[in-house]
């Protein structure tokens, strides 16, 4: 969805409201959760009633908003520079916002986009050394990026390191390893050339510099999405995965 589409939504807490209901991302209950009354109604407070037993619960219950407080408006606006590829610190300097509170919706934002398991990884494996080998498979047309060494297929591997900054943070940076694997893959007339996938990921994990080991699998999931659907709506997309997974 284009920014000056979205205009008409921001600029007011009503709208915003009614726009991410029809999106699925807040859930319009027709029961109540307690007496399974279908008599309810919206009240004062951003809650909704049972007029039947008489219990509230707020208008946000079981969505992803659940997990932050901030403005209809300002979480649509989170979704929108996360499309654009803005920064936490940059989208907090933006709005005004807990960097926490940013921080963790982007964190939501990337499992819900990759369905990746991070923490079953970093539960069975350590985390990323100062260097360390992620092998790239040819699956068709589209990349995919793997942690296991193991992995049947895998078309080249490229290594992971870190760079230290003046300003006590840090960037990554990627080079190839095991070049002599690395070759272009033919599918039918185009050629799926596995440079342009590093060019990809070299560009955007140097403008998330700062990136800490345990984000960094995710970061990395989410370069891998980016590229394989390029030309997609992010918004759009993140919008309909976002109300499939809360």
């Amino acid at each position: 969805m284009k920014f000056i589409e979205l205009m008409d939504f921001i600029q007011d807490e009503n709208r915003s409201e009614e726009f991410l209901r029809s999106k699925g991302i807040l859930k319009t209950f027709t029961n109540c959760v307690n007496c399974r009354s279908d008599k309810l109604g919206m009240i004062r407070g951003d809650r909704w009633k049972c007029y039947s037993c008489k219990s509230e619960w707020t208008r946000r219950k079981d969505s992803i908003l659940s997990l932050v407080r901030m403005k209809y408006s300002e979480f649509i606006l989170c979704m929108k520079f996360f499309e654009l590829e803005l920064t936490a610190e940059e989208t907090v300097s933006q709005l005004k916002l807990n960097y926490k509170t940013v921080q963790l919706l982007y964190k939501e934002f990337r499992i819900v986009l990759t369905s990746f398991d991070q923490e079953k990884l970093i539960g069975d494996k350590v985390l990323f050394r100062d260097e360390e080998l992620i092998y790239l498979i040819a699956n068709g047309k589209k990349i995919e990026l793997t942690f296991d060494p193991d992995a049947s297929g895998k078309q080249a591997a490229i290594k992971m390191k870190r760079h230290f900054l003046q300003q006590k943070s840090t960037y990554y940076d990627i080079e190839l390893s095991n070049i002599n694997k690395l070759h272009s893959v033919k599918i039918g007339k185009q050629t799926l050339n596995l440079h342009a996938f590093l060019r990809f990921a070299k560009k955007r994990l140097y403008d998330f510099k700062g990136t800490g080991k345990k984000n960094l699998l995710l970061r990395l999931k989410e370069i891998e999405f980016r590229f394989n659907n390029y030309g997609v709506d992010v918004f759009d997309r993140l919008g309909k995965d976002i109300s499939e997974n809360f």
